[in-house]
């Protein structure tokens, strides 16, 4: 990477230099754009006129001054990038400002070519530092655009899915009436299809707001064994109609501090993901182990389970895991995404644990109102 000269401002603290007309040669010579100053306050007002990209000083001088210049800008806390000239036997003058600034030095006496190689050599670190910022500046600017994308898309859908969610539980009452197995079956997949839809944008929905920030943890204390069983009793008329044992072995009370919505949303998902992966005649269980400062509740499954080569990836980021693996496990991940970041917002930890073939259980663990 090139450094243009001509396009650096460099600042030289004059009074602290005892030759500094030879040093402004020097920089001249090399078409940097020169700015001097004669005492602290004359530095302290360039640097904020100018800008300037470098300051070169004369540690050895500036040290004897009343008020040295390296104290003034520690205790400005300007954070411009210096460039200390000195002598082998003072560096221990300003070893302690590395530590506070962008700091190089350069042993005297120095010739020219040297001089200009240190000074590029700080305003090359300088215009990585500034590359980085523009990136992430950009990096930032672009994933706001795809999370507000994200909850432009699920706010508008979630309205029309909704009403056909409803058109759907309408007609679950007219099913028996149906005598066409073939309609019967188009029916129940037109119901599934919708609920996956449903919740994919609800969960898409939260997700992005706790992305933007807008969704923080409201912490309260709760029966967490309550709110266990009026989620299940959302899903038992779901878990009968695949012929699916949903069994609640929670018993409470189990008093617990969180965000009692996003810990029945986190319910909401796993008990969902745990019917829709096991098979007609199987079993749902939840249980709860109470140790001293936490609670750690289980969602248990017999059905088809997990392929171990996705396991290792399944609650990363939902990047990790391909198009072929989304339909593989006949999810979109968010759910399970949204889960993990809710249950790490309630100082817990989501984990699960699967074997291909015979099931999958995930639990999760939150702190005990006493602890």
């Amino acid at each position: 990477m090139l450094i243009k000269n001509n396009r650096y401002t460099l600042l030289i603290i004059s009074s602290s230099f005892s030759d500094p007309e030879k040093i402004r040669q020097i920089l001249q010579k090399a078409e940097f754009r020169l700015f001097e100053a004669q005492s602290p306050q004359e530095a302290i007002q360039q640097i904020r006129k100018v800008h300037p990209d470098l300051i070169l000083i004369d540690t050895d001088t500036s040290t004897k001054q009343t008020t040295p210049i390296l104290q003034i800008f520690k205790d400005k806390r300007l954070t411009v990038p210096l460039l200390l000239a000195t002598t082998m036997n003072k560096q221990s003058v300003f070893s302690n400002y590395l530590k506070d600034h962008t700091t190089d030095f350069i042993i005297k006496p120095f010739c020219p070519q040297e001089l200009i190689i240190r000074i590029q050599h700080q305003l090359l670190l300088l215009q990585t530092e500034r590359m980085i910022q523009q990136k992430n500046k950009k990096l930032q600017k672009i994933l706001e655009t795809r999370d507000k994308l994200y909850s432009v898309i699920a706010h508008d859908l979630r309205a029309p899915i909704g009403t056909i969610k409803m058109i759907n539980s309408s007609l679950e009452a007219q099913k028996k009436k149906m005598k066409d197995p073939h309609i019967i079956k188009l029916f129940e997949m037109i119901h599934e299809t919708t609920e996956d839809a449903f919740n994919l944008l609800e969960n898409l929905l939260r997700w992005t707001r706790q992305q933007n920030g807008q969704r923080t943890a409201d912490f309260s204390s709760f029966d967490l064994s309550e709110a266990v069983k009026q989620v299940v009793a959302l899903f038992q008329s779901i878990a009968s109609a695949k012929e699916i044992q949903l069994v609640n072995h929670i018993e409470g009370p189990h008093d617990i501090c969180a965000d009692e919505d996003m810990i029945r949303t986190v319910l909401r998902n796993l008990i969902s993901n745990a019917i829709k992966f096991t098979y007609p005649g199987g079993q749902v269980e939840l249980s709860l182990t109470d140790k001293n400062e936490s609670v750690t509740v289980y969602v248990k499954d017999n059905g088809k389970g997990i392929p171990s080569d996705l396991q290792h990836r399944l609650l990363k980021n939902r990047a990790s895991l391909t198009t072929n693996d989304l339909c593989t496990v006949k999810g979109s991940g968010w759910g399970l995404i949204l889960c993990r970041d809710f249950i790490k917002l309630n100082h817990g930890k989501l984990n699960f644990y699967s074997q291909e073939g015979n099931g999958t259980t995930f639990f999760f663990s939150l702190p005990k109102i006493s602890s």
